[in-house]
């Protein structure tokens, strides 16, 4: 296919390398928002240059912050406001501008800006968003007193872009920096980042924050066991492994003693307690509706008793899988 490349005037714009990864999800509407934000560079955005209405062009932004490709906060566009703005260094001014309706509305103000970044305020921009809610002076309180210190501007700063931001209530911003303070992690922003990935991956509410914490402090407490019956030691764990454990653990919650006897059948079977392995035959069990470890010991002795059988001369698809799979990790030895 022949190439092209793009013509260059006196100015350009940027676009993230991530969107193409994203091309064949992104609409029409939301490839002009796109195309939009990175022209405007954080400042004002018209939608009317690109055919698009205040609400369009909403509904695209809020698709394109979800995809990780710009971020933008929500400010009240007053003329007090743009003054007391202007008159401080901000990374991306807003401008007075009116709804659809005609009325003074919320503008929002899109950048592209590094996924786990979330943008600075001035101090003007800290105390308009304070008189607006008063809810976030009690929010910034509590969060200190779950980290356990005063914070500086800074660390205030990143409390209110979780919020302005991300669109994270004050029980969900609460309960991640309770998170990070059990974790010994107690850095505003290392919550951030934390905020960052998880609003990435969908979990977005209290609810979700909650039932995600929890699947982690499971996987974690059930780690060091499985670390100390693989013989790990403190050694990092590979993509692989990390991911059959989450699926054992998190997803399909099997019993620790039915691990157990996957890892028996895994070291009599290749002399190498291999977590591949073990995870085939647990897999083989859960299709085979196999949930506890008496099952499948019941299941084994089944198997070894039509073997013994005179009558067993038909083909045992349980023997054939466990030949394959033995096979299939040739130079750990056999069963």
């Amino acid at each position: 296919m022949k190439a092209y490349r793009l013509k260059y005037g006196p100015e350009k714009i940027e676009l993230p390398r991530a969107l193409i990864d994203r091309l064949s999800e992104i609409s029409e509407q939301e490839l002009k928002a796109l195309l939009l934000s990175a022209a405007a560079e954080g400042g004002e955005v018209d939608p009317a240059a690109a055919g698009l209405t205040a609400g369009e062009f909403e509904n695209a932004a809020g698709f394109l912050r979800g995809a990780g490709l710009i971020n933008g906060r929500s400010r009240s566009s007053s003329r007090a406001d743009a003054d007391a703005r202007g008159s401080e260094k901000t990374d991306a001014p807003a401008a007075e501008k009116k709804t659809e309706a005609g009325g003074e509305g919320t503008v929002r103000t899109v950048r592209f800006l590094p996924g786990d970044r979330l943008p600075d305020y001035s101090s003007a921009e800290i105390r308009e968003l304070m008189k607006q809610n008063e809810a976030l002076s009690s929010l910034v309180d509590a969060c200190e007193q779950a980290l356990g210190k005063t914070f500086n501007p800074t660390e205030v700063n990143g409390i209110l872009a979780m919020h302005d931001t991300l669109g994270l209530d004050g029980g969900y911003i609460l309960t991640l920096l309770v998170h990070c303070a059990e974790m010994d992690k107690r850095s505003v922003r290392y919550a951030e980042r934390t905020a960052c990935s998880l609003v990435e991956q969908g979990v977005s509410t209290l609810a979700s924050l909650e039932a995600e914490l929890e699947r982690r402090k499971k996987l974690s407490s059930v780690e060091g066991k499985l670390r100390r019956l693989f013989g790990m030691g403190e050694r990092a764990l590979t993509k692989k492994e990390r991911a059959c454990f989450t699926v054992w653990i998190a997803e399909r919650e099997y019993p620790f003693d039915l691990i157990e006897e996957a890892y028996e059948v895994t070291v009599n079977a290749t002399r190498s307690p291999g977590v591949a392995y073990a995870d085939k035959v647990l897999d083989r069990w859960w299709t085979e509706g196999i949930r506890t470890a008496k099952a499948a010991r019941d299941a084994a002795d089944g198997k070894k008793k039509k073997q013994a059988s005179p009558a067993a001369g038909s083909f045992d698809t349980d023997e054939f899988f466990e030949d394959a799979l033995n096979r299939s990790f040739a130079g750990k030895g056999k069963k």
